[in-house]
């Protein structure tokens, strides 16, 4: 497999588990693979892709870049796990900083060089070395309106000092399909089993690799094997720490967005779940609650975790507003638009 096809120095955690797992989905896969993967606890030329919100300060010769997120735990700890890596003075080149004010009317680009300080709690502090595109009409640039994603990779730093094993779970089919890891509904902390080849063991990681491949990073050394043609099952399980008497229903094929909440704030979404499989995320004693959305999906951009209506309704509203307006529509009632036109009811997922 590709080194550089997902994150290559993810610091492997071993986990403890604080209740019983429960078996809350499973279903038979095709196209998977079991391969074998070397994690560097250090890394050189590693980049990071995620929307922070960034201060400049200083006559824009120091900025804070503010990578803390109350709607992706998840988000945090992978930031973390990289600018905890870095040392004072290195050299950090920004891409992709192309940013729109839409109230101001203003275009900006904070891409450039910056020499990194520190980081702590989420945020990284930096002193700006190369940056010919900022505004002089604002100092902060909100995270909602950056055109695309920015692209931070830290200029090379020491060779690795440790290899360790783990395994990577590939879906070759891809991510929207019902051969997929994604249509099971599975999320980072879940716990996954595959009968005979890999003893339930808590997800790590999951995404799509450069190739488009899905994959689950699990802390444990499997056996590398090609099943790509075998139909194999998948169950998913739930740590639950609290008692219940009502067992999950396997047989649930109704699926939608799991939003799950503590504090009154939205800590995670979780697209494809069945109700029960949403009921298990809740846990009265960790304070965590959910809610069930049948036929929806999470929103995106990470930044953002709202359920969007449905495919369904958006479709309801053009629709209406053609017969009302048939003669002289402009602008159908599907939402907020971009600059590019682009309506803002984006998907996280598809339907299947």
């Amino acid at each position: 497999m590709k080194n550089n096809s997902i994150n290559n120095t993810t610091k492997l955690k071993k986990t403890t588990r604080t209740g019983k797992l429960v078996l809350v989905r499973q279903h038979f896969l095709l196209g998977l693979t079991v391969e074998e993967y070397k994690i560097d606890t250090i890394s050189i030329n590693r980049g990071i892709v995620s929307t922070p919100n960034v201060l400049y300060y200083s006559s824009n010769t120091k900025c804070l870049i503010d990578f803390t997120n109350l709607t992706n735990s998840s988000i945090e700890t992978n930031i973390k796990d990289y600018f905890s890596q870095i040392v004072a003075g290195m050299t950090m080149t920004v891409l992709n900083g192309e940013y729109y004010d839409p109230n101001l009317k203003v275009t900006a680009d904070i891409s450039g060089t910056y020499t990194f300080q520190s980081f702590s709690e989420g945020i990284v502090k930096a002193n700006v070395s190369s940056v010919t595109g900022l505004s002089s009409k604002f100092n902060r640039y909100d995270k909602t309106k950056f055109t695309d994603i920015p692209y931070i990779i830290a200029s090379s730093i020491s060779t690795p000092t440790e290899k360790r094993s783990a395994t990577i779970l590939k879906n070759k089919l891809g991510k929207n399909s019902k051969n997929s890891f994604s249509f099971i509904g599975i999320s980072v902390g879940d716990y996954i089993e595959i009968p005979s080849v890999v003893t339930p063991t808590q997800v790590l990681e999951i995404g799509v690799d450069a190739d488009g491949n899905e994959y689950i990073l699990i802390d444990l050394v499997v056996t590398p094997q090609d099943l790509t043609t075998k139909s194999t099952l998948m169950n998913c399980y739930i740590d639950v720490v609290d008692s219940y008497q009502t067992e999950p229903k396997l047989t649930d094929s109704l699926t939608g967005a799991c939003i799950s909440y503590q504090g009154g704030a939205i800590i995670n979404c979780s697209d494809n779940n069945t109700f029960s499989q949403c009921r298990f995320r809740s846990s009265k004693t960790k304070g965590i609650s959910t809610e069930f959305t049948a036929n929806t999906f999470c929103r995106t951009p990470e930044t953002d975790t709202a359920v969007e209506t449905t495919v369904t309704e958006n479709l309801v509203q053009i629709t209406t507003a053609l017969v009302n307006n048939m003669a002289n529509i402009t602008n159908p009632n599907i939402g907020s638009v971009n600059r590019s036109g682009t309506s803002s009811y984006n998907f996280y997922g598809r339907s299947f």
